[in-house]
């Protein structure tokens, strides 16, 4: 199979073509992957609102002249899109080839009955994204992702269809099942032969062979299955992730007639209550991370350095699995996880049948869902790093309504039609909703005494009527899976041990400022496997989820009420260990100490804050900074957290110790000092049995004197996809970072490439991360650089109020 990528030169315009031949819209080239949305400015009046940051949906259409050689007259020739938000119409020279609902799932459009080789062929594909609101975060509108055309024989090999699995490994040798799919679009049958190899990807050294005849009647589909025997086999492991490349030629007597490959990875997995997970025959416990689609202030654009760059963060800072939340991913994020080893629940939906906006997925659910499961699952199950399928996320069918339960068993068990290999799972939450209309009514009334009682007001909380029916009511649609997932409900995971002593279960949600709780569940109960912070990276939409609110006690009854509202211009979540931009934030460390890590780190509160009560959502985090520069607030009293797994730790200002307090596990890891500020130096070292273990140190910074610039590389390929992020800093006249620094800033691009992305991980802004000019946050921006398709020497040049210019040169070639 031929397959060539086609992301460079669509032209793009807003709204739809006109019915009226020769009536064209003004448009812009643009190249692949694209998302308009994020080039909108927010609006108060969105109707998403902060589930969607404030942006809007709108209509797109993009065009694109393809020139079909004369000599594909007679071969199967399709466009393979990796994903479109949403609802997408393709044409071929004016013919409807296809629709897909669905933003998030992988689909062919079979352009062959519209086809006109040797001539210009007009591609059209309407993206309507119009009909809000329709997704519960920010989902981006366009061609986002990669699109490609494949051409074929018209007996060929389907596309996705080699599928491998490891069967057993014996003494070093590895016994892998391929089996590869061969469509007979012909009106006769077929007997062909497919060959089979293994090779090694690092090195391309063959690794094993195999050859199997496959008869393929007219008009349908066969499937070759062949077993390879790889001798010192390379296991893809997570400390590990070496890879192969599977390789199957079709062909008959005399030649090849067709071909592919897809990479592959030789692992084993399993589960069970006692041993947990098992990778490789080893018990591994998850520590993981949701993410969502978004790549910051990218948008939904998916890049394979943009997908890199985001899971090599979590790789780097102790994360060993990622859950995809709650849709599928691109191929670029799942070739990353490979390529890092990097674990990864794969899911399917958000929603059934039963909706949480007006216009999503339910809509089309019914009529969907074993199309969109089976075409994400069969582009995506060679991928060594999926260890689970998930079928769903907090739909409210959980307790049986709306046919829930046998909904339930019947994705399972399409899941594993498709992939016996891997587990099943979807995740569970609480009954805040999903119950029919008289227990909905218990519940409430509940909720409403909890909440005279100052209980709150939050989503996924529970009553003690909730807990009481959790286990009865979503037993039927829990059985049919492999491992269970629990949404914040670790206070269930004991009673489990008793009431269901088979199942396996896996924490795929957890609150960031109870990190050390759920993870000290993990470690105590083998039928736990992991735990799924809510979430890792931050990402636009559900707005202000982890925002954190300082009131007077007098205030506090008023402001708990609406700690759940984020009024315009909140944009972004606000709940991750990355911000927007990839920039740790403090719960980060703290998550790696309880993780685990001998470091120390110091976050100091806000001293404006001082005195002030806290009222912090589930998914918030104290408001703290790890610097100590807060001009103006000498003499001022302030609080300094200190984490550390240490016994003890001492914090020292300006060469004079304050004392020492305990800190370990069992302080939740954290030591708090309170001090009057002054400039200077603060440090803490850590002690255990009077040995220091390790420190941290901050200096105040002076005023902001310059610019400096970070890139993460230092020269791009001109393939139109690849990416530079630049981190912009404000400093001193020491160099020193100034994080209190917020001034405008203007980023441009010449040469041969484009500004992509400009912008901080600012929570609330109006700003627009596509123009250009941004404010920067913490004293420091973000700026992205895309490379185009021609070479040459190219610079990136920042200007900030009051300071000299700052630029780098980037080759491209």
């Amino acid at each position: 199979m031929i397959r060539e990528n086609i992301d460079r030169n669509w032209e793009f315009y807003h709204g739809v073509p006109s019915v009226i031949p020769g009536i064209s819209r003004p448009g812009r080239q643009v190249n692949l992957p694209h998302d308009f949305m994020i080039e909108t400015d927010t609006k108060p009046g969105a109707p998403g609102g902060s589930l969607t940051g404030y942006y809007d949906g709108e209509i797109g259409t993009y065009t694109k002249i393809l020139d079909i050689p004369k000599e594909y007259a007679g071969k199967r020739v399709m466009v393979e899109f990796d994903g479109v938000y949403m609802n997408a119409t393709v044409k071929l020279n004016g013919h409807i080839v296809t629709k897909h609902h669905y933003g998030y799932s992988p689909f062919h459009a079979d352009l062959t009955p519209y086809l006109k080789p040797g001539k210009p062929n007009n591609l059209m594909v309407i993206v309507n994204n119009g009909a809000q609101p329709n997704a519960r975060w920010y989902s981006g509108s366009g061609l986002y992702r990669h699109v490609d055309l494949l051409a074929a024989p018209k007996v060929h090999i389907a596309p996705w269809g080699i599928y491998a699995h490891t069967s057993h490994i014996v003494k070093g040798t590895a016994f892998v099942i391929v089996e590869t799919t061969v469509e007979n679009s012909t009106a006769v049958d077929a007997d062909l032969w497919l060959n089979i190899k293994m090779l090694k990807e690092s090195s391309g050294t063959n690794a094993g062979t195999g050859r199997v005849k496959v008869h393929v009647p007219a008009g349908e589909k066969a499937v070759g299955r062949v077993t390879v025997a790889i001798e010192h086999a390379d296991l893809w492991d997570i400390d590990c992730p070496k890879l192969y490349r599977i390789t199957a030629d079709l062909a008959d007597k005399e030649s090849v007639l067709d071909n592919d490959s897809t990479p592959f990875g030789i692992r084993t997995i399993s589960v069970d209550p006692l041993n947990g997970f098992m990778l490789n025959g080893r018990t591994l416990k998850l520590k993981g991370g949701c993410v969502h689609h978004d790549n910051g202030i990218l948008g939904a654009a998916s890049f394979k350095d943009s997908e890199f760059r985001k899971m090599k963060l979590h790789k780097d800072n102790g994360y060993n699995a990622i859950r995809f939340a709650h849709n599928p991913m691109s191929r670029d994020l799942l070739d990353a996880c490979d390529r890092l080893g990097l674990l990864v629940i794969n899911e399917a939906f958000d929603v059934w049948t039963m909706e949480k906006n007006a216009q999503d997925y339910s809509l089309y659910f019914a009529e969907d869902w074993a199309k969109d499961l089976e075409t994400f699952m069969l582009r995506d199950r060679n991928h060594p790093s999926i260890i689970m399928w998930a079928t769903g996320n907090e739909v409210q069918e959980r307790g049986g309504m709306s046919d829930g339960y046998r909904l339930a068993a019947q994705l399972a068990a399409r899941v594993r039609e498709l992939d016996p290999t891997r587990l099943v799972t979807n995740s569970l939450c609480s009954f805040f909703n999903g119950l029919d209309d008289e227990d909905t009514v218990t519940f409430y009334e509940e909720m409403s005494l909890l909440l005279e009682d100052g209980g709150g007001f939050t989503p996924n909380y529970d009553t003690g009527f909730g807990m009481r029916i959790w286990a009865d009511y979503s037993e039927a649609f829990a059985a049919p899976l492999d491992v269970v997932g629990y949404n914040y409900m670790n206070y269930h995971y004991e009673n489990a041990v008793e009431n269901f002593p088979d199942r396996v279960i896996c924490g795929t949600e957890s609150m960031p400022p109870q990190c050390d709780k759920y993870w000290h569940d993990v470690e105590r109960f083998s039928h736990v496997i992991g735990d799924f912070v809510w979430t890792s990276h931050d990402y636009i939409g559900e707005a202000g989820l982890g925002k954190v609110k300082y009131v007077h006690p007098d205030e506090t009854l008023n402001t708990y009420n609406s700690i759940g509202s984020s009024p315009y211009p909140w944009r972004v979540a606000n709940c991750s260990d990355f911000d927007l931009c990839g920039l740790a934030r403090p719960q980060l460390f703290y998550r790696r100490i309880v993780w685990g890590s001998d470091e120390t780190f110091i976050a100091v509160r806000n001293p404006e804050n001082y005195g002030k009560l806290e009222i912090l959502s589930r998914w918030g985090w104290p408001e703290c900074e790890h610097h100590w520069s807060w001009t103006g607030s000498e003499n001022m009293p302030i609080q300094v957290d200190i984490y550390s797994r240490a016994e003890e730790v001492e914090l020292i200002l300006n060469g004079k110790s304050l004392g020492s307090k305990p800190a370990g596990k069992e302080n939740r890891y954290t030591a708090s000092f309170e001090l009057v500020y002054e400039l200077g130096t603060l440090e803490a070292v850590s002690y255990t049995e009077g040995k220091r273990i390790s420190s941290d140190k901050l200096v105040t910074a002076g005023k902001p004197e310059g610019i400096r610039i970070v890139p993460d590389k230092k020269e791009l390929a001109a393939d139109g996809q690849s990416l530079i992020y630049a981190v912009v800093e404000i400093v001193d006249s020491e160099g020193r970072l100034v994080p209190t620094a917020e001034l405008k800033a203007t980023a441009k691009a010449e040469g041969a490439v484009t500004l992509a992305a400009f912008g901080t991980g600012r929570p609330q802004t109006t700003e627009n991360y596509t123009k250009g000019e941004f404010t920067s946050y913490k004293g420091r921006l973000l700026a992205i650089v895309r490379t185009g398709y021609e070479s040459g020497m190219s610079k990136l040049m920042i200007d900030i109020d009051g300071m000299n210019s700052e630029s780098i040169e980037i080759p491209v070639h």
